[in-house]
């Protein structure tokens, strides 16, 4: 097995790691008994996220980003599941799904029956792709300026920030070892967020939140 593939291995396991984070969430709204402030929009954000990604793992013969990707979804689509039975605000949650899959829709249909040519298919899928990557990695920046503004950690999870700091760094690698910017791209932003956050937590000290686990918008 060579180093690239050695890389690969590593990132889809971590890469399933962080998945798992929405079972500690969900086993929350069952001890609950209910939804709460929970907002179920990561949810069926991620869901949105994985399963564009798994379609260009198809298209490009990817095995590791089709395995993270097809395991991400089921995940996903389990969490959404349950946040649903639990969940009293259930024509919200009608609403976010109308909009997931129109954007899940819109690049699917153009790949599959409008653009002929495949290449451009798979070069302007990736670009979807690398936006919702950067976005995904971006949304933790409301977090962080929350940290900054109190002076406090308790609102981050360190053992979360470092699995998904190591699994920006794997995917780097990996993308740069294939030349794929699609993978190279929203994975080197999440490097630099994940280095802003070790500095927090060296700056303001590592402190466990009972909630970290849970994030509410």
């Amino acid at each position: 097995m060579d180093l690239t593939s050695i890389i690969a291995v590593t990132a889809t396991v971590t890469s399933f790691l962080c998945q798992l984070i929405g079972i500690e969430i969900c086993l929350h709204i069952v001890r609950k008994g209910g939804t709460g402030e929970i907002s179920p929009a990561p949810f069926i954000a991620f869901f949105v996220s994985t399963c564009i990604w798994l379609k260009y793992g198809l298209m490009l013969k990817l095995f590791n980003v089709v395995l993270t990707s097809g395991l991400g979804t089921i995940l996903q689509f389990s969490y959404i599941c349950l946040y649903y039975v639990y969940s009293k605000k259930k024509q919200l949650i009608h609403q976010m799904l109308v909009i997931g899959i129109i954007i899940l829709s819109l690049p699917l249909v153009y790949v599959t029956y409008y653009e002929v040519d495949a290449d451009k298919a798979k070069r302007n899928l990736g670009l979807y792709c690398s936006g919702l990557g950067i976005m995904c990695n971006a949304s933790p920046l409301a977090t962080l300026s929350k940290v900054i503004e109190h002076k406090s950690t308790e609102s981050i999870s360190f053992p979360l920030c470092f699995v998904n700091f190591l699994s920006s760094l794997q995917w780097t690698m990996y993308g740069a070892a294939i030349k794929d910017n699609v993978l190279l791209i929203p994975n080197a932003l999440g490097i630099l967020l994940g280095l802003a956050q070790f500095y927090l937590f060296w700056k303001y000290g590592c402190k466990v939140s009972k909630n970290s686990a849970v994030q509410d918008t």
